[in-house]
């Protein structure tokens, strides 16, 4: 007999819940000033470099394996470890000096991301699901993405204030809010659904391979366009900082940057729906698919006139343009990803698109580096600028001409 689903007010308490996570996950006070910080407790600033290393190659192992295993043991269960391996991997952080702490941090913070990512999402549409509202994945997606920006950017201006007084009381503080997500996990309910088999661990991963790539040839282009477009704003958000400096902005206005840019992300998720609903979902993967074209080539440009003025704000505004994108990306593809994928391996799924975006970017992260470090900003970003004409050209319009009315 199947377990009886949870009352719609329970459902809707999850949904809520959910929206609060995804706020006090990334209510991080202490990323804006993270390399300072890393500095003042003793890191070199190649160690930097090398403690992120670690941190990206245990995302790259784990974050199929957690899905996986959200798919099996549940939702919530899942997600009330990452908040608590988030809430110490950060009190962990406060504590330390010197390199080796910061290394259990960061396999500490990856542990936790790879638990959370996708899991959350999963439980949402299960929520939605339950309350019979499964056209609304497109507006929960944007929300989440909104609070989730909200509380990035929250967190930018409190840390920049407690930052006057000391790098230290910054990552003291984090380690207090760094157990909120913890908290409100512990009000969220499973709810009852198929879940993959505990003992047949082969068939799952056939069965896995076969839905998200073999099945359906436009699940198949949803992947790849997810991944592709994710990876596009991940180099741009390494990028931006560097360029910023490049173009002569003053440090003093990079905190208000970032808090501006992450605003337009919350922003753009908050109306894709509606943005998609008046231009029809084609128009809006040409839209998706344009951005980073524009961006990228735009940002060329201007980085060859670095510290004129009218330069300056172009290339600021062009970056925006990669914000306006994942906010659609992140609503309007992962929702036709998460619409189509059984209930039962949702968590999977979304843990695959993750993985893919870190892999493209352990391949063409370094390579756009050393652009940068060799010709400069102008021909790595017009490099970047090609690659994604190829990508729209041979992934987003192919997927453009396969949705619409009818399709599966």
């Amino acid at each position: 007999m199947s377990a009886a689903l949870p009352d719609r007010r329970r459902l809707r308490a999850n949904v809520r819940c959910i929206r609060i996570m995804n706020f006090t996950w990334m209510f991080m006070l202490i990323m804006p000033v993270i390399v300072p910080f890393l500095g003042s407790i003793g890191l070199t600033p190649g160690q930097v470099f090398q403690v992120q290393a670690v941190f990206g190659l245990a995302i790259v192992l784990l974050e199929v394996p957690t899905g996986y295993l959200s798919d099996l043991i549940g939702r919530k269960r899942c997600l009330v470890l990452a908040g608590a391996l988030h809430g110490l991997a950060f009190t962990v952080l406060a504590l330390v000096n010197g390199f080796w702490g910061v290394i259990a941090f960061e396999l500490l913070a990856a542990v936790a991301v790879c638990l959370y990512s996708g899991t959350d999402v999963a439980l949402m549409y299960e929520s939605l699901e339950g309350l019979g509202e499964h056209s609304q994945g497109r507006r929960a997606l944007g929300q989440r993405l909104f609070w989730m920006q909200v509380g990035e950017t929250s967190a930018a201006l409190v840390g920049g204030w407690i930052v006057l007084v000391s790098l230290r009381h910054v990552a003291a503080w984090n380690a207090i809010v760094g157990w909120l997500p913890f908290f409100v996990a512990l009000f969220l309910v499973d709810i009852p659904s198929p879940r993959l088999d505990r003992d047949g661990h082969l068939r799952n991963i056939s069965y896995i391979w076969r839905e998200l790539f073999l099945r359906s040839k436009l699940v198949r282009w949803v992947l790849l366009n997810l991944i592709a477009y994710g990876l596009s704003t991940l180099l741009a958000v390494w990028v931006f900082q560097g360029f910023w400096d490049h173009m002569h902005v003053d440090l003093s206005f990079f905190g208000y940057l970032w808090a501006t840019y992450n605003l337009t992300v919350a922003l753009a998720g908050r109306v894709a729906h509606r943005f998609e609903q008046a231009v029809g979902v084609r128009a809006t993967i040409v839209c998706i698919a344009g951005m980073p074209i524009l961006g990228f080539f735009g940002m060329a440009w201007t980085a060859g006139q670095p510290g004129v003025e009218s330069a300056i704000a172009s290339g600021l505004a062009l970056g925006l343009l990669f914000q306006l994108g994942r906010g659609l990306t992140q609503v309007v593809l992962k929702d036709e990803l998460n619409a189509r994928v059984p209930s039962e391996l949702r968590a999977t799924a979304n843990s695959v698109s993750s993985l893919g975006v870190r892999l493209g970017y352990a391949l063409v992260g370094p390579l756009l580096g050393g652009l940068i470090d060799g010709p400069g900003y102008p021909e790595a970003l017009a490099s970047c600028g090609g690659l994604y004409l190829l990508v729209g050209a041979f992934l987003a319009l192919p997927l453009a001409r396969r949705l619409g009315p009818g399709a599966a």
